[in-house]
């Protein structure tokens, strides 16, 4: 291209607007962004929707919804306000699905990399332990890590990140795997470029994509496993989770069925605002994948 063409053609758009344009044509993407903005911005106005403390009585014991303006979403089997909740839960989720994915990614990404990247006995030691920990299923693992560490959510946030990195781990390893021979790792090298600065600066970039995208599967998981901990008594009671509204409302489902649907539709809809953003974050950062 000679000076002449390179005046006359138009400036390359910054790197988000192109991000942007790939996500938004993405219609079921776009939706799932629309329920993920809603439920943290009930997480941000828990606070100001009810000042005070969510665990606290609210009203007449199962009072039903739409009866009584204070408590629009009904009160559960102590009086606790439902909508108080819901938005506080909307914390909660957010709040493990972000810490959990962040541990997972973390392990994933470390032991990922140093395997792909120098492979040989390393590669070896590092995927049996791997294989090791997907023998043992998900949720079992997550069952004695609990009874171990105890039922507190920080405790609980971490179990969770544990028993999450073997995906990761596997993601990372292909990755460097197929990134490790490339020309600019082996012109890194030449330069005498350490091995750390070679896997974290030059490598670890080119992988991310699709990292990105696996974690808000990870997240989605996050808030279902913990869901799931709560619904046996295992959650942190401390704490108004959905999944403790669930667990709570089973003992009167009969009667007042909506003290478990409610969180269970909000559970739902979170998962599948997380499912469709990995969807449009891939179709974003992988514009060459095309649907079959």
């Amino acid at each position: 291209m000679t000076n002449l063409d390179a005046e006359l053609s138009p400036p390359e758009p910054p790197r988000l607007l192109v991000f942007w344009r790939r996500y938004k044509r993405n219609r079921a993407a776009l939706f799932g962004l629309a329920i993920f903005a809603i439920v943290v911005l009930m997480a941000l106005t828990a606070g100001i929707v009810d000042p005070g403390d969510p665990l606290r009585r609210a009203g007449a014991p199962l009072t039903p919804p739409f009866v009584d303006m204070a408590t629009p979403l009904g009160t559960d089997q102590l009086g606790r306000d439902v909508m108080s909740g819901i938005f506080y839960g909307a914390r909660i989720s957010l709040l493990i699905g972000v810490v959990a994915t962040l541990v997972a990614i973390a392990i994933g990404v470390v032991i990922g990399a140093l395997s792909g990247y120098f492979g040989g006995w390393v590669d070896d030691v590092l995927m049996r332990i791997t294989e090791a920990f997907q023998t043992i299923p998900n949720f079992v693992l997550l069952l004695t890590l609990v009874a171990i560490l105890g039922s507190k959510i920080e405790w609980i946030t971490l179990a969770i990140g544990i028993v999450s990195w073997t995906a990761p781990a596997r993601m990372v390893r292909a990755e460097f795997m197929s990134l490790r021979s490339r020309e600019f790792v082996d012109a890194a090298r030449n330069l005498g470029v350490s091995n750390t600065s070679i896997i974290f600066r030059e490598i670890l970039p080119n992988a991310l994509p699709p990292i990105v995208v696996y974690a808000s599967v990870i997240m989605a998981l996050s808030i279902l496993l913990e869901s799931a901990l709560a619904f046996l008594a295992l959650g942190d009671p401390n704490y108004a989770s959905w999944g403790n509204m669930i667990g709570q409302g089973r003992a009167v489902l009969r009667s007042a069925p909506y003290c478990a649907v409610i969180p269970g539709i909000a559970i739902v809809l979170t998962v599948l605002s997380f499912s469709l953003l990995g969807e449009g974050l891939n179709d974003a950062l992988n514009p060459r994948q095309k649907k079959q």
